[in-house]
């Protein structure tokens, strides 16, 4: 055992001072008698010793000797350490505090001394001291309206209810460990629920506003998604002034009147002849694709460049093949006028890459290339390859009913007939033009308006239905949004997955369609050409009110179009995609006294509108045959005009009815030789005529 004390501040601790009476050679820690104890008028412990006690004044509570010595002349102890030691607060801190407690009202007032007990705020600055490094790189986002919910009276509030709610709706479907969303920490303030999540993690979370929770809508407030990167410092000024000749030169170029986009001789441009972009085939091939990102800032939507290029001319730049300016079919895909004249093409294969491109191309100029000689029959191949062309050359080399007759045909074998819809009391038309609105303005509204507690949705997508022709809005889009709640019973074989992604109830079916893409379907009136709709009644179905044994009346309507997905950040649509949806609706509590029972989405591929149009020719009615009498309807002596004039009425009516000169007389004269009028009366009494008034 140690027969001296420990060296260092903690040996006055242990050992006793001359003064003491009872001094002792043992180390350890031991209790101070070194006065008398004071205490304050409720009873407790004083800590606070007054100057010239015992030992000299040591400030701060319970720092037994750590604290700045006051009176050095009765010390023995070694030169004071630093007033705010490690983990400790300096007084401005302090300070802050208080205020900030005071102000929040945080501060706990001490009724028998007046005193503030500060502990709780000052353990609030610290932690928040200590803290702030918790929250760096995660987005904080803010979440209200819980407090209203029913799990507002759970222990804790609900918090850890909501906290795993938000976390749950906000991880997609069948997402591995590693994609699963995550609240990393979280805090209250008031009614305010502050998390903090990942900013890959944000736009999920924020998807959740004005989901219910526990019976209460939530408001979900997240920060706004940061700026574009500013341009790279990076870019030489090299580049910045190669652009900005470019852009000069596109303008230079336009021809607004024509409409005309002159990209001919690029390589004796004056701007570029010194450039030396043009002297090896390397520089040639980057020089176009550039050109045309120039023309995309230029032109920054597909209306933009359809309305102001119309044509555009590549004529003498020495091309041998189109590989080097293939992009001029994606930059501007709906051009109506292509001039090629006067370059190097040999063949067919030369301009293959624009095979299929150009679906409206009406006319093409190849003049002064040499495939007019090596490929004497090029035009048969131009014509298949480009199906609105009628102009090659400058002669025409076929019509527009020639077009229309070489249009592709339906490849099923049954013709396609108009949509048939039988709708009763305007049901169905009423519902589709009041649900396709409401989906693309107000879903939750329209989830509340004709969703009940046993109605269903269900999603599903097919990514191998045929595309229509690629254009900016219709190329490919993602199925980020769709995969993961898609019910297609050909991938999703195991019942738990099938029940997993058919939602039923009017919060999920809200709930899930938050979750999609915001859309812009068609007009009615002006584009109902891109709308497929057919109704008929559909009988049977269980009665909500379990009255009718039988089951009631509902209806069936199939719905078949187009949407437009929209960034709601500029409200502009981003892409198109086509889309089939069965309702079956029967008689509840909703608008109009109508529920939705059944209602199944199938998203696909942009595939156009027509595939529906109908390619039934009406049937013309073929020609009467019938042989007059010799000199019916035919002026004659003895014959009066009257006569002659009521003769040929009858055979007007004859062709028009298919009934006999006898029986069509006694009609007009029935109608007082009104011709009009006796097709009236044949329409009402031709199921009761014999088959030998007819001919």
């Amino acid at each position: 055992m140690l027969s001296t004390p420990p060296s260092g501040p903690r040996a006055s601790r242990g050992v006793r001072t001359s003064r003491s009476p009872h001094p002792t050679t043992r180390g350890g820690i031991h209790k101070r008698n070194g006065g008398p104890i004071r205490v304050d008028r409720d009873g407790d412990l004083d800590m606070d010793v007054t100057p010239g006690s015992g030992r000299g004044s040591i400030q701060g509570r319970g720092n037994r000797g750590r604290g700045q010595v006051q009176n050095q002349t009765t010390s023995t102890r070694p030169a004071a350490r630093n007033p705010f030691p490690r983990g400790s607060l300096d007084p401005a801190t302090i300070q802050k505090a208080i205020a900030r407690g005071l102000s929040s009202g945080n501060a706990i007032l001490r009724e028998q001394k007046g005193g503030i007990r500060m502990a709780g705020v000052l353990s609030e600055a610290a932690g928040d001291r200590r803290n702030r490094h918790l929250t760096k790189g995660l987005d904080q986002i803010t979440v209200r309206g819980w407090t209203e919910s029913k799990a507002a009276s759970n222990v804790g509030g609900g918090i850890k209810e909501l906290l795993g709610f938000l976390e749950r709706k906000a991880t997609p479907a069948n997402a591995p460990e590693s994609e699963m969303v995550r609240i990393k920490k979280s805090h209250t303030r008031g009614d305010t629920l502050y998390i903090y999540v990942k900013p890959e993690d944000t736009a999920k979370i924020a998807r959740l506003d004005n989901f219910s929770f526990a019976g209460a809508p939530l408001k979900i407030e997240a920060p706004p998604p940061p700026p574009p990167p500013p341009p790279s410092e990076t870019i030489s000024s090299e580049t910045t002034q190669l652009k900005d000749k470019m852009a000069a030169m596109l303008t230079r170029r336009y021809n607004p009147e024509l409409r005309l986009l002159d990209l001919s001789a690029l390589g004796t441009d004056p701007e570029f002849a010194n450039t030396g972009m043009f002297d090896t085939a390397a520089r040639q091939s980057k020089f176009f694709p550039a050109l045309m990102k120039v023309c995309d800032s230029v032109f920054t939507s597909l209306e933009q460049k359809r309305e102001a290029v119309v044509s555009v001319t590549l004529a003498n730049n020495n091309l041998h093949n189109l590989s080097s300016v293939t992009t001029l079919s994606q930059t501007f895909p709906e051009l109506k006028n292509l001039d090629l004249s006067n370059n190097d093409l040999k063949n067919m294969a030369a301009i293959e890459v624009w095979r299929w491109r150009f679906r409206l191309l009406d006319h093409l100029v190849l003049a002064g290339n040499p495939i007019e000689t090596t490929e004497p029959a090029y035009k048969d191949d131009l014509l298949k390859w480009f199906p609105k062309l009628r102009t090659l050359n400058s002669v025409q080399v076929r019509t527009d009913e020639e077009i229309a007759a070489a249009a592709p045909k339906s490849r099923l074998p049954i013709a396609v007939h108009p949509p048939s819809f039988r709708d009763e009391a305007t049901i169905g038309e009423t519902f589709v033009k009041n649900f396709f609105v409401g989906y693309d303005t107000d879903r939750s509204a329209l989830a509340s308006a004709f969703y009940d507690t046993e109605s269903t949705f269900s999603l599903s997508i097919n990514v191998s239905a045929l595309r229509a022709s690629e254009t900016t809005e219709t190329r490919p889009q993602p199925w980020d949004f769709y995969i993961k709640k898609s019910r297609n019973l050909t991938k999703i074989t195991t019942l738990p997955g099938r029940m997993d992604r058919l939602y039923k109830g009017t919060e999920k079916v809200r709930d899930i369609w938050l979750t999609l893409p915001s859309t812009r379907h068609p007009d009615f009136a002006t584009e109902s050409e891109k709308w497929c709709i057919e109704c008929h009644t559909l009988p049977g179905l269980p009665d909500p009110s379990g009255q009718s044994a039988g089951g009631v009346g509902g209806m069936i309507v199939m719905v078949h179009g187009e949407f437009g997905e929209v960034d709601v950040s500029t409200n502009n649509i981003t892409g198109r995609r086509s889309f089939d949806r069965t309702f079956v609706l029967g008689p509840g509590g909703g608008v109009g006294g109508v529920r939705v029972v059944s209602d199944m989405l199938v998203v696909r591929a942009y595939g156009g509108y027509e595939a529906w149009k109908p390619n039934v020719q009406p049937q013309t009615p073929p020609t009467l045959q019938y042989q007059s009498p010799e000199g019916f309807g035919v002026g004659l002596p003895g014959k009066s005009d009257e006569q002659v004039q009521k003769e040929l009425l009858a055979m007007e009516l004859t062709k028009a009815t298919g009934m006999i000169l006898e029986y069509s007389g006694m009609c007009l004269e029935q109608s007082a030789w009104n011709l009009e009028e006796a097709g009236k009366a044949f329409e009402q009494v031709k199921a009761t005529l014999p088959a030998e008034a007819f001919i």
